[in-house]
C-alpha cells in the first residue's frame, strides 16, 4: 500500500534552495511518480519497499499541491504545500512552553497571529529504546491562526514570526520537545559512544518488562501517597473549604502570603495545608465571571471559593490562573481557601507573584495575612522515575524520523535538566551536533542555541534532598560551544525571572534567534550577539599595595558599550577577580568603548581569573552594546 511518513503531509512546509527529500513506503519493486510544480520523478521501491526521490531546488513560494502515484493505481494528493525554511526546534520545559502560558502577556500578539505562512508540526511525547523509529506516532501540520497558536511552542512562534518578516518566506517549526529532557535523552546510541552508564542505562530501559514496571510503580507510588493522604486529611473529613468553621478559629495560625515555608514553622513540611481568608468583592465584581491568579505553589493545591471547587494544579510549575464563574462572587465578605500538598518539604508561595482576582473593571488583592492549618502530616512521597527522560527515548522516537525530512537549521533550548551534573555538556553538545549534521548529511548545518537566563537557583532550584544547583558552570560550558563550527548562541541573562523556571518572555527570545539565523544563514548585516571577549591583560599600578588594573578588550561593541538593568540598578556589580591563592576580590567597573576596565584594590597575591556573572543571577546592571545585546556571563583566565 502506498504510505507516507507523517511529515509529508497536508499544509507541509518543503526546505527552499536544498535538493528536497520525499520518501514513504510501497509494494516491495513497485514503481512511484511524483508529480510537483511542473516536474516529475521517479523511483522504485527497494526490497523492504521503501522509496526515496530527491526533487530539485526549490524557491520559496505556496500553496501548492503534490501528487504521488504507483504503477499500481494509487494515488495520494497532498494539498496547502509551502516552501521556505524549516527549523528542528527541539529542547526542554523552555522550548515546549506554548503560546497558551504567554497569552496574558501577549493578548495583542495572539489575537493578531493569522499567518499561513507560519506553520508548525508538534510531535507529541514519546520514547523508544528499541532503537530510531522510521515515523513518527502522531503530528499534523498546522498554521498559525486564533484556533491553532496557543499550542505552538512560544520561543519557535516568535522566531519564526521575525524570520517571516525579515525575509518574507514561508517558515516551518518542526517541534521535538519535552519539559525536564536531559540532552542525552535526544542523542542516538552512537553518539554517546563511549559513555558506558548511559547506554546502560538505555539497553536496561530497552527492556519492555523492565520499563513497564516502572512505569506501573510511579502510578501505584504517586497514587498510594495522594490517597493515604487524602484519607487522614482532617480538612476533607470536617469540610474546611467553606472556611474558618465556627469553634476552630483558635486552632488557624497566621501567616503573610507570599512565603516560603522554610520562614516559617512550616519547614521541612510534608503533608497537606489549608489557607483561608475573607476578602470584600465591590459591586463592579459582584455576580461576575472573574479572573484568579495566585502566583505558583510548591507542590499541587486546589482552591475553593465560598466553598465551591474553582481550579486546581497537580504540579508546581504552571501559573496558578483560575477562572471564577458568574455567580458565584457575592456583594461583601467572600472566603477563598486553598488546600496545598507538599511533596517534598520545600514548600512556598512563590514571592515576587500575582496574587489577586480582577475583571477588566475592578482588581482585589490577596496579598497579606491569611490563616492556616494542617491538615494531615505524612512521609515524603516516592521519587518519580521519568522514564521518558533515559538516554536514547526521545531520540529514537521523536528525533530519528525528522532526519529524512531536509531542514535549514536547528533551535535549541535545554540545558536546566543538565545542570547538576555540567562537566560533560560540552562534549554531549559537540558529538548531538556532529551526529544531527551527519544525520541530515550536512555539516554546516546551523546550530543555534539558547544559554541558559537568569535564575535564583540558590533559592528556588532545590532537588528532594534540599540539595541546590548553580547555572553558572552550565552557562560557561553553553559560551564554549561557540567555538564549534556553525553554532550561535542567544544571551537571555536579561531574560529570565528570578522566581520562575519557566520566564514568559520568549518574544525576545525568538527574536535574538531569528536574529542569528539572519546574520549565520543568510549573512544578513544584522547585529545578532553581545560584546565578546578579544583580549584580556592585567598591570599592577602599585606593588606596595597590591592594586591592579585588568583590561578586558571586546569585539562585537561598535559604537561603545553601556550598562543597564531595568530593576537591578545602573551599577555593574558582578565581575570577580580571583588571585593565585584562590581570594577573590570585588572590582570598580568602567566602560571605555571597546574596552571593560576593572581596578582592584588590596589584593594579596597576583590576579589570575576573571568571573563575570558567574552565579544564578545578576547582582547589578548587564553589560550591552549598541545593538541592544547583552555580554554573556564568562570565566576567562588572566
Amino acid at each position: 500500500m502506498l504510505r507516507l511518513p507523517r511529515l509529508l503531509s497536508d499544509g507541509m512546509v518543503l526546505q527552499q534552495k536544498k535538493r528536497v527529500h520525499i520518501w514513504g513506503w510501497d509494494t516491495p519493486g513497485c514503481e512511484v511518480m511524483i508529480s510537483f510544480l511542473g516536474k516529475e520523478y521517479l523511483a522504485c521501491t527497494d526490497e523492504a519497499g521503501k522509496f526515496s526521490i530527491f526533487l530539485d531546488a526549490l524557491v520559496p513560494g505556496g500553496p501548492y499541491t503534490m501528487e504521488i502515484k504507483d504503477r499500481q493505481g494509487q494515488e495520494l494528493v497532498l494539498s496547502d504545500i509551502w516552501i521556505g525554511d524549516v527549523w528542528i526546534c527541539s529542547g526542554q520545559s523552555n522550548m515546549e512552553l506554548p503560546m497558551e502560558r504567554v497569552r496574558d502577556k501577549y493578548p495583542g500578539e495572539i489575537a493578531d497571529c493569522k499567518n499561513p505562512a507560519i506553520r508548525t508540526f508538534k510531535i507529541t511525547e514519546h520514547a523508544d529504546f528499541r532503537g530510531p523509529l522510521a515515523d513518527h506516532m502522531s503530528g499534523e501540520w498546522k498554521p498559525a491562526e486564533e484556533n491553532t497558536i496557543l499550542s505552538f511552542s512560544a520561543t519557535a512562534y516568535f522566531f519564526a514570526r521575525q524570520m517571516n518578516r525579515m525575509l518574507g518566506i514561508p517558515i516551518g517549526l518542526i517541534n521535538a520537545s519535552l519539559g525536564g529532557s536531559r540532552i542525552e535523552s535526544w542523542m542516538g546510541k552512537e553518539m554517546l559512544e563511549g559513555y558506558d552508564d548511559f547506554l546502560a542505562l538505555a539497553e536496561k530501559y530497552a527492556d519492555d518488562n523492565f520499563r513497564e514496571s516502572r512505569i506501573s510503580n510511579n502510578q501505584a507510588f504517586a497514587q498510594k501517597w495522594h490517597d493515604g493522604l487524602d484519607k487522614a486529611d482532617k480538612g476533607l473529613a470536617e469540610n474546611w473549604k467553606q472556611g474558618i468553621l465556627k469553634g476552630t478559629e483558635d486552632e488557624w495560625k497566621n501567616v503573610e502570603i507570599p512565603f516560603f515555608f522554610a520562614d516559617t514553622e512550616l519547614r521541612d513540611f510534608i503533608g497537606s495545608v489549608w489557607f483561608c481568608r475573607s476578602f470584600t468583592v465591590p459591586d463592579k465584581l459582584a455576580g461576575k465571571q472573574a479572573k484568579l491568579w495566585l502566583g505558583t505553589i510548591v507542590d499541587s493545591d486546589t482552591v475553593y471559593i465560598n466553598g465551591q471547587w474553582v481550579g486546581q494544579t497537580d504540579y508546581q510549575y504552571p501559573p496558578r490562573k483560575y477562572t471564577i464563574p458568574a455567580g458565584l462572587l457575592k456583594k461583601g465578605e467572600n472566603t477563598i481557601v486553598i488546600r496545598v500538598k507538599c511533596e517534598n518539604g520545600h514548600g512556598r508561595f512563590t514571592p515576587g507573584k500575582d496574587y489577586a482576582l480582577w475583571n477588566e473593571e475592578e482588581r482585589v488583592s490577596l496579598q497579606g495575612k491569611w490563616r492556616y492549618r494542617i491538615g494531615a502530616v505524612c512521609k515524603q512521597i516516592e521519587e518519580t522515575d521519568f522514564v521518558n527522560w533515559k538516554p536514547t527515548g526521545l531520540y529514537n522516537g521523536m528525533m530519528a524520523p525528522c532526519h529524512p525530512y531536509t531542514i535549514a537549521g536547528i533551535l535549541w533550548y535545554q540545558g536546566e535538566a543538565n545542570s547538576w551534573n555540567p562537566d560533560n555538556y560540552f562534549d554531549l553538545t559537540k558529538r548531538m551536533m556532529n551526529g544531527y549534521r551527519e544525520k541530515w548529511n550536512d555539516r554546516e548545518l546551523p546550530y543555534l542555541y539558547v544559554q541558559l537566563p537568569n535564575f535564583s537557583g540558590e533559592i528556588y532550584d532545590i532537588d528532594r534532598n534540599g540539595n541546590t544547583c548553580s547555572w553558572a558552570p552550565m552557562r560557561e560550558m553553553q559560551r564554549s560551544a561557540l567555538s564549534l563550527p556553525g553554532t550561535g548562541m542567544v544571551v537571555s541573562m536579561d531574560l529570565g525571572e528570578d522566581n520562575d523556571l519557566h520566564p514568559l518572555n520568549k518574544k525576545d527570545i525568538g527574536f535574538r534567534l531569528a536574529m542569528q539565523a539572519a546574520a549565520k544563514l543568510y549573512g544578513l548585516d544584522a547585529e545578532c550577539e553581545g560584546p565578546m571577549i578579544k583580549s584580556v591583560s592585567a598591570a599592577c599600578t602599585d606593588e606596595n599595595s597590591g592594586n591592579y588594573r585588568i583590561s578586558i578588550q571586546c569585539e562585537k561593541c561598535s559604537g561603545g558599550m553601556y550598562a543597564f538593568s531595568p530593576n537591578k540598578g545602573k551599577s555593574v556589580d558582578d565581575f570577580e577577580v580571583l588571585d593565585v591563592l584562590g581570594n577573590s576580590y570585588r572590582a570598580k567597573v568602567t566602560l571605555d568603548a571597546d574596552r571593560i576596565v576593572l581596578e582592584v584594590v588590596s589584593m594579596l597575591a597576583k590576579p589570575v581569573m576573571v568571573h563575570y556573572c558567574y552565579s544564578n543571577t545578576n547582582k547589578g546592571a548587564l553589560i550591552y552594546n549598541r545593538g541592544g545585546f547583552p555580554m554573556s556571563p564568562f570565566v576567562v583566565a588572566l
